[in-house]
């Protein structure tokens, strides 16, 4: 997320990348963590995140509805769950592997416990649907990019989604969609910052 977060400090915003420890900790854990890292603010602040960051993120604006204050920019999230961990989950060795964040993203876990956005946030969402490692993708049906499936992003309470050629690894690296996530967030003013999660 580094290149995107240079791209948006060109643009005028100060940004703050927010790595987090999915392998160690719970998803509740890391929430925990994101708030603690983003802190109170006057300030309206945006959100891009990629892939679990989006989770995180859904999380976050459920349990601290103050720290979310901006639009939301939800790059390739596995928003109705992974099917790779519903496939990964019964092995002790992807269990070990992902760790207690990682297998949060089962299709039955993000369904059953992750909330969608209300209507006062501005989300968008946009997936990839090509991929440089396949090995997944026979667990799909229809257009993905190798980890998620591109209607697998919906979530309720977006407001608009869009589908570009790009793998899920490096979707924020793509010319089109770091120039995308600069019109999504709009003109920056000097009252305003942005906040990036993902893994």
């Amino acid at each position: 997320m580094d290149g995107l977060a240079s791209a948006l400090n060109d643009e005028g915003f100060e940004t703050l990348n927010i790595p987090y420890a999915s392998f160690r900790k719970t998803l509740d854990e890391i929430v925990d963590d994101v708030a603690d890292a983003i802190g109170s603010s006057p300030r309206r602040t945006h959100f891009v995140t990629h892939s679990m960051g989006g989770i995180v993120l859904r999380c976050l604006a459920r349990r601290h509805p103050d720290l979310v204050t901006g639009k939301i920019v939800m790059l390739a999230p596995p928003n109705q769950g992974s099917e790779i961990i519903d496939w990964l989950e019964d092995s002790p060795l992807s269990r070990w592997a992902l760790g207690p964040g990682g297998m949060s993203l089962s299709t039955d876990k993000v369904r059953d416990n992750v909330p969608g956005f209300s209507d006062q946030h501005d989300v968008s969402v946009i997936m990839g649907r090509s991929s440089s490692v396949p090995f997944f993708r026979s667990l799909f049906q229809g257009e993905n990019d190798g980890i998620v499936t591109a209607g697998g992003g919906k979530v309720a309470g977006m407001r608009r989604m869009e589908i570009v050629d790009g793998d899920h690894t490096f979707l924020m690296n793509q010319p089109v969609v770091r120039k995308r996530v600069i019109n999504l967030l709009g003109t920056q003013g000097s009252g305003e910052r942005e906040a990036q999660s993902g893994i």
